[in-house]
C-alpha cells in the first residue's frame, strides 16, 4: 500500500506493475489524458501516438505523469473525478487501495425527477466507492441497470411506481480483492430508494408513440377508462403486433488465431479480438475470448458455445485469422493447420458451424468472419464439393442470421503496417456500439473502407442477411420469462472469468515463502499473467503486518515457476524493488488445454546460482479462467 505522497514513478513494484497493466488494458490510460493543454495530464497528438506504440503504454504514461510530479494523491483525485463518467476507472483506484466508501444518498430526495415534452428522467443519487451498480424496478419487475432511467411521459405508466436499488462491492478474483475482503472489513453495501410515483408529472393528454391512437374514437376510449381497467391493458390491445426489439440474453464467442505453426503468423488478430470483446461487454454481452486454438479446440468451444443459444438470445460469433473460400463457403483455419491446408479435414467450414447451431434459434445470430476469402487451386475443389454434400441433406433455412465478411469472395483481408487493428476492425469499432441495426452498422463499415484510399481497391467487405427485423447489438437486455436460463448462463460465464486467490508456498527449512498471484490478460479467457515473489516466512500471528521489511535473505532469492508442457509460458520478466524484492512475471497461454485444476512447480533459487534450485515444491493453484469449463459440463 503506497503512501499518498508517493510519486507515481516510485510506486512499489507490484503495485506499479498491476496499475500499469490495468491502464494498458483497453487503452484505459487514454481516458485519463486531458485535451486541455494547460493541465498536467495533457498530451499532444504526437505524445499519444508515441505512447500507443509502446509495448506497455500504461507504464509509459505513469512514468510520464510521475516525471511531471504527480503523486498517488494527485492521481486518485483525477481518477475520482473521471469515475463519475466511466466506472472502468474504479479498478485503478482499487489497486491504489482507495478506502471503501459505503453507499449513501448524495441528495435528500434520493432520486431526482426531470421532465421533457415526451419523457420523464429518474436519476439515482446513490454515491460511494466503488461506484454503485443500479437496478431500476417497475413494480416488482427489473427494467434497467442504467443510472438514469428514461420512461415515456404517457398514461400507460401513470399507475406504476418505480424504485431503484443500488449495490457496490469489491469483487473477488482481482489482485486487490484480498486487501479489501479481509475478515472484519466492509467490502459491500446496498441502498434502496423510496417508491417514486410519476402520475403527478403526466397529463391526461400525454401519450407515447405506442399508445397514440389512430382515430378520435380510439382516443375517447383510452381517455374514458374504467377505474378497474388499466391504460396498459388497453394499450396492449391496440399494439399486439408491435413486439419490442429486446434480447433475452447476450452472448459472444470470439476466436483470434495469430501463432500459426506452418502458415504465416499474423499481427493484429489478438488486438482485434480484444477491441470487440471490450465493446460487447460494455453492451452486456457475456463474451468468451480465446486465442490460438487448434482445430479440435475450435470445434469443442463452439459446441460449448451453442449451449448459451436459444429463443430471444442475441449471439455474436467473431473469428479472425487465416481462411479461404470454396464455392461460396468460408473455411476457417486453426493454428495447427498444415502449410497445404486445402483439404476439408484441415479446416472448419461454416457449413459445420451452422449445422452445430441448427437446433438453436437466437433472435440475432451475427457471424463476423475477418478472414481472407481467396479461392483455392482448382485441383483441390473436388474434395470440398464431396465434403459439402453431407450438409445438403439436412440443410434448413437459417433465420435471423447476419453475415459480416471483412472482404469479398476471392479477395484477401489485410493488416496495415503500424495499425493496431486489421482493416475490418479498424472501422467496425467505430460503429459497433451505435444504436443502429446490425445491417446498417455493417454497411457503414463498408462505406468507411470505401473511403480509405489505402485499402479501398484491395478489400471490400460484404454483408448477407436473413434478419427480418432491424435488430441492433445494443438493443436492451430484458430476461423476464427467461430468468432461470439467464442466471444459469451468467453463473457459467462468471466461473470461467474468475482468477484464483493468491497462493502462498511455504519453504520451512529456508524460512522463506513464495507468493503466487494472477492478473487478467485483457478480456482473454485462456490467457493469464502469473507472478511470483519471495518473502520471509512469518508466524501466523504477524502474517498481516504489511510494514515488515524483507530480509536480505529474501531479497537474494528468486521463485521460478513452471507448468505442464501443453501450456505456453513466455520467458520470465523480472522487476526489482529495494523494499519488495524481486517479482517475476510470466504470460501463461493455452489454458484450454489444461483439463482440470492448474499445478505449478516452484523452484526456489539463490541469485548466486540460478541454474540450481535450493528447494522445489509442487503446488495446486486451482482453476484459472477457462479451465473450469470441464467442471461446468
Amino acid at each position: 500500500m503506497a503512501a499518498l505522497s508517493t510519486n507515481l514513478a516510485d510506486l512499489p513494484l507490484q503495485t506499479f506493475h498491476q496499475l500499469s497493466h490495468c491502464l494498458t488494458n483497453n487503452d484505459l490510460w487514454l481516458e485519463i489524458v486531458d485535451t486541455n493543454h494547460l493541465t498536467i495530464y495533457s498530451m499532444s497528438a504526437d505524445e499519444v501516438e508515441t505512447l500507443r506504440r509502446q509495448r506497455n503504454p500504461g507504464e509509459a504514461a505513469l512514468r510520464l505523469w510521475g516525471n511531471r510530479g504527480q503523486t498517488v494523491q494527485d492521481f486518485l483525485a483525477r481518477l475520482q473525478q473521471l469515475s463519475k463518467i466511466s466506472r472502468a476507472l474504479d479498478n485503478p483506484q482499487l489497486i491504489l487501495s482507495r478506502k471503501f466508501k459505503e453507499l449513501r444518498w448524495g441528495r435528500s430526495e434520493q432520486v431526482t425527477i426531470s421532465v421533457t415534452e415526451s419523457t420523464i428522467r429518474l436519476d439515482c443519487k446513490a454515491v460511494g466507492f466503488p461506484s454503485p451498480n443500479i437496478l431500476w424496478y417497475k413494480g416488482d419487475d427489473t427494467i434497467s441497470d442504467e443510472r438514469i432511467l428514461e420512461i415515456p411521459r404517457c398514461a400507460c405508466v401513470a399507475r406504476w411506481t418505480f424504485r431503484c436499488f443500488a449495490h457496490n462491492e469489491v469483487r473477488e478474483g482481482f489482485s486487490f480483492s484480498a486487501f479489501y475482503r479481509r475478515a472484519g472489513k466492509q467490502f459491500s453495501s446496498t441502498l434502496e430508494s423510496k417508491e417514486i410515483d410519476v402520475a403527478p408529472f403526466i397529463r391526461e393528454s400525454d401519450l407515447c408513440d405506442k399508445c397514440r391512437p389512430n382515430s378520435y374514437n380510439d382516443l375517447r376510449e383510452i381517455m374514458n377508462l374504467n377505474n378497474d381497467e388499466s391504460p396498459q391493458q388497453n394499450v396492449q390491445s391496440l399494439n399486439q403486433e408491435d413486439e419490442s426489439l429486446i434480447a433475452a440474453d447476450k452472448v459472444a464467442m470470439i476466436i483470434s488465431n495469430c501463432a500459426y505453426r506452418h502458415l504465416p503468423e499474423l499481427v493484429t488478430p489478438h488486438c482485434d479480438a480484444e477491441t470487440l470483446a471490450m465493446a460487447l461487454q460494455e453492451m452486456k454481452y457475456k463474451t468468451v475470448t480465446l486465442a490460438d486454438l487448434t482445430l479440435e479446440e475450435m470445434k469443442f468451444v463452439l459446441k460449448e458455445y451453442r449451449k448459451l443459444l436459444g429463443n430471444g438470445v442475441y449471439a455474436v460469433f467473431y473469428f479472425v485469422g487465416h481462411g479461404f473460400e470454396v464455392n461460396g463457403q468460408c473455411y476457417l483455419l486453426a493454428v495447427d493447420a498444415p502449410a497445404d491446408a486445402h483439404q476439408p479435414k484441415h479446416s472448419l467450414s461454416m457449413d459445420w458451424v451452422l449445422s452445430t447451431f441448427r437446433d438453436y434459434n437466437p433472435a440475432l445470430n451475427l457471424i463476423l468472419l475477418d478472414v481472407c476469402r481467396k479461392f483455392i487451386p482448382y485441383e483441390c475443389i473436388p474434395a470440398f464439393v464431396e465434403y459439402a454434400e453431407q450438409f445438403k441433406a439436412r440443410h434448413r433455412p437459417s433465420r435471423n442470421v447476419v453475415y459480416g465478411y471483412s472482404t469479398s469472395g476471392g479477395v484477401g483481408a489485410y493488416e496495415v503496417k503500424g495499425e493496431i487493428n486489421g482493416v475490418f476492425m479498424k472501422y467496425l469499432k467505430n460503429h459497433v456500439m451505435l444504436n443502429r441495426s446490425v445491417f446498417d452498422m455493417l454497411n457503414r463499415v463498408l462505406k468507411d473502407i470505401e473511403e480509405d484510399k489505402k485499402v479501398c481497391d484491395v478489400q471490400v467487405p460484404e454483408v448477407r442477411s436473413t434478419l427480418s427485423r432491424p435488430r441492433s447489438l445494443c438493443d436492451p437486455l430484458v430476461f423476464d420469462g427467461h430468468t432461470f436460463s439467464f442466471d444459469h448462463h451468467t453463473l457459467h460465464w462468471r466461473l470461467m472469468h474468475e482468477l484464483p486467490n493468491p497462493v502462498i508456498v511455504r519453504f520451512e527449512a529456508e524460512c522463506l515463502c513464495v507468493t503466487i498471484w494472477f492478473d487478467f490478460c485483457g478480456h482473454f479467457t485462456n490467457k493469464v499473467y502469473v507472478f511470483s515473489s519471495v518473502g520471509d516466512l512469518r508466524s501466523e500471528t504477524n502474517d498481516d503486518d504489511d510494514d515488515v521489511r524483507l530480509s536480505q535473505k529474501a531479497l537474494e532469492h528468486r521463485a521460478y515457476l513452471s507448468f505442464v508442457k501443453d501450456l505456453h509460458t513466455t520467458k520470465e520478466k523480472i522487476f526489482t524493488d529495494d523494499e519488495e524484492g524481486v517479482s517475476m512475471c510470466w504470460l501463461l497461454s493455452n489454458l484450454q488445454r489444461n483439463k482440470g485444476e492448474l499445478t505449478c512447480c516452484v523452484d526456489l533459487k539463490h541469485i548466486s546460482n540460478l541454474e540450481k534450485a535450493v528447494a522445489t515444491k509442487v503446488t495446486d493453484i486451482g482453476h484459472v479462467l477457462i479451465t473450469r469449463i470441464e467442471m461446468l459440463k
